[in-house]
């Protein structure tokens, strides 16, 4: 008689989704024979994932930006669930993205299908009702930030805290920094750089005795930077980690990135900006003053945040060279690297899928 292959459907709607995807699926097929399909990016279609579709087509910031664009998520929606469907997974790896994810999660676990969440949604920033569709729509939900385990399970949800997984993805990066090279990242979708091209070309100006480097996002193209190509800036894609490992300093747009930066040793100034329409609702909504995640997971301001009418050119010079002239930022480091506890979340993650969810696996080779 012949077993029943199993099957795994994963969505990242991100970068940094795509990324943790790729690893995670990587420690399942190490493991298993199993058939993992999803909607992802090249790195989980790099280790084996088949992907249907890539998260470029698939992300929305902003709440207007969202409203314009409902007919497209509504269809994307639609046709993800019915992918699901005909796939039939033992489960489902919703990373991430969750506007989008725990709309397809509720439909998921009501049909039966394992179904995770890795990368928790930021409840204790807004939308703190969605701890009860955490708690009726997964199997379990795997927080990566270190205060979020607790926030999770008094709310009764199957938290299970295994660590970050962006940690596995520095174990052996090591570079050597450019004493003048300053990393330049105005994000990854085209209304942020909208924002932020035009601020941190006119900054670049200020200082031409340094090197910007500006680094280009995963799904964008060359056109997409002809403001600061034009004005001599370099862009480089796929060399994100290295740019901002090998620079003195960087200004980041918010995001997983912020978070990198400080794991590459690298100081940062947090520059973020958006529609007045979208600024006003995150203000009425969002419970929280500080974004970067290192401001997060510390509890305390040890990056500078210049956001909305406090990013300016004016203000992003004061602040850089504020940053070139200290190294303060460089001892909070190693703390907040402690904070987020040992490598290997992925593979954790990997193995707590396994064990729950491919149950006729022999259990006792697992780690």
């Amino acid at each position: 008689m012949q077993t029943k292959k199993h099957k795994i459907f994963i969505i990242a709607g991100e970068a940094s989704g795509d990324v943790y995807g790729g690893q995670i699926a990587r420690q399942i097929l190490s493991q298993t024979d199993a058939e993992i399909r999803g909607w992802g990016g090249k790195e989980m279609a790099s280790v084996g994932v088949n992907i249907s579709k890539y998260y470029s087509e698939l992300a929305f910031m902003g709440f207007l930006e969202v409203i314009k664009n409902l007919g497209a998520i509504r269809k994307n929606l639609k046709k993800c669930w019915k992918e699901i469907e005909v796939f039939n997974p033992d489960a489902v790896v919703c990373i991430d993205f969750p506007g989008f994810n725990m709309r397809i999660a509720k439909r998921s676990k009501a049909a039966g299908f394992n179904t995770y969440q890795v990368i928790c949604p930021q409840i204790w920033a807004w939308k703190g009702s969605r701890i009860k569709a955490l708690r009726r729509d997964y199997n379990a939900v795997f927080p990566a930030l270190p205060f979020e385990d607790e926030i999770l399970k008094k709310g009764g949800v199957n938290s299970q805290s295994l660590g970050h997984p962006i940690l596995d993805t520095f174990e052996e990066l090591k570079f050597e920094k450019r004493p003048h090279q300053i990393a330049l990242l105005p994000g990854s979708r085209i209304q942020e750089l909208k924002k932020m091209l035009p601020l941190f070309v006119s900054l670049g100006m200020e200082f031409k005795e340094l090197d910007f480097v500006i680094a280009g996002a995963p799904g964008r193209k060359i056109s997409d930077y002809s403001l600061a190509t034009e004005a001599g800036f370099k862009v480089e894609f796929g060399k994100t980690r290295e740019i901002l490992g090998t620079s003195v300093a960087a200004i980041v747009t918010s995001g997983t990135a912020t978070l990198e930066a400080s794991l590459l040793g690298t100081k940062q100034v947090i520059a973020y900006k958006t529609g007045a329409f979208n600024y006003a609702v995150a203000k009425a909504v969002v419970k929280i003053n500080r974004i970067g995640l290192p401001n997060l997971i510390s509890g305390r301001d040890i990056v500078p945040e210049l956001i909305q009418g406090d990013c300016t050119v004016k203000n992003l010079s004061l602040k850089l060279n504020e940053i070139l002239d200290s190294e303060t930022q460089i001892s909070e480091i190693a703390r907040l690297r402690k904070m987020l506890g040992k490598i290997g979340a992925s593979n954790r993650i990997a193995n707590y899928i396994i064990r729950n969810s491919l149950s006729s696996l022999n259990q006792d080779k697992l780690p």
